[in-house]
């Protein structure tokens, strides 16, 4: 390589290092299981950086710059390519440890966590609306010889302590990032992670979707209704109830209305 390109490319190197440095606080704190990912990937791109820069006393010699030796322009050849396999090692475990972030964070595992199956609470598969004050022990009740997912607006140890379980999946519906959080704006995302929960197990399963209100503060009220109408879709499917608390005057009357007709109200009363 000729010597300005060279050292061009050495400057657009470091600048972008510089810059991935000062966003690094930022980002971990946005992103904190993301955190190996950023740091190998930021330590491979400046090993790679480094390598770069040792090829530079090669492109310096090319150009009649500086004498070096044969020995020597062999030497810094071989450390140049070690620091090339060091950066390219740490970028590929990079690389791993996103994959294990992504799999890890939302690897929601079917469990019936109570084995009895109480009589006369028979649901058929679909998605029902509660609009009773505290839809808690109903969820409590129906979880008896189900698997169950709760996504819900309140942090998973208060939900545990609520409901009294310890192995049932818990997703949190947050703008906070974290494992097993849910961003509210990702409508798609949440779909079809509670769809990959409902494909697991053809045994009976319930859904707990609690916080409609705040997804439809976030998104509005049609992505909201399409995304609820098209889960219902599956959960004939997938022998699959959800339940959806639903707080009549955290929406509009005209949107409430087309939710009744669009889904069935849950009958059943807590005990």
């Amino acid at each position: 390589m000729t010597l300005i390109p060279a050292i061009l490319v050495e400057i657009s190197f470091v600048g972008v290092a510089l810059l991935a440095l000062r966003y690094r606080g930022r980002f971990t704190s946005h992103y904190p299981e993301l955190k190996k990912f950023y740091d190998y990937t930021l330590s491979a791109f400046i090993t790679g950086a480094a390598a770069k820069f040792t090829f530079l006393f090669l492109d310096l010699r090319d150009n009649g710059m500086i004498p070096l030796t044969p020995e020597e322009a062999s030497l810094i050849n071989a450390g140049g390519n070690a620091l090339i396999l060091v950066a390219t090692a740490m970028f590929l475990i990079g690389w791993v440890n996103l994959l294990k972030a992504l799999m890890e964070r939302y690897e929601l595992i079917p469990v019936i966590e109570f084995a009895e199956n109480e009589r006369g609470n028979v649901l058929k598969p679909g998605l029902y609306l509660c609009n009773l004050p505290n839809c808690y022990p109903v969820i409590a009740k129906l979880l008896r010889g189900r698997a169950g997912l709760i996504v819900s607006r309140h942090p998973p140890e208060v939900i545990r302590q609520r409901l009294k379980i310890e192995k049932t999946p818990v997703l949190w519906l947050t703008t906070i990032r974290g494992k097993n959080t849910v961003s509210p704006t990702r409508l798609e995302f949440l779909l079809q992670t509670m769809v990959d929960f409902m494909r697991k197990t053809e045994d009976p399963k319930i859904i707990f979707l609690d916080g409609v209100e705040y997804l439809i503060l976030e998104n509005g009220f049609v992505p909201v209704f399409k995304f609820l109408t098209t889960l219902k879709d599956y959960t004939t499917i997938y022998n699959t109830v959800v339940i959806v608390p639903l707080k009549e005057e955290g929406v509009d009357e005209k949107s409430v209305n087309l939710m009744y007709r669009e889904f069935e109200r849950l009958r059943m009363k807590p005990s």
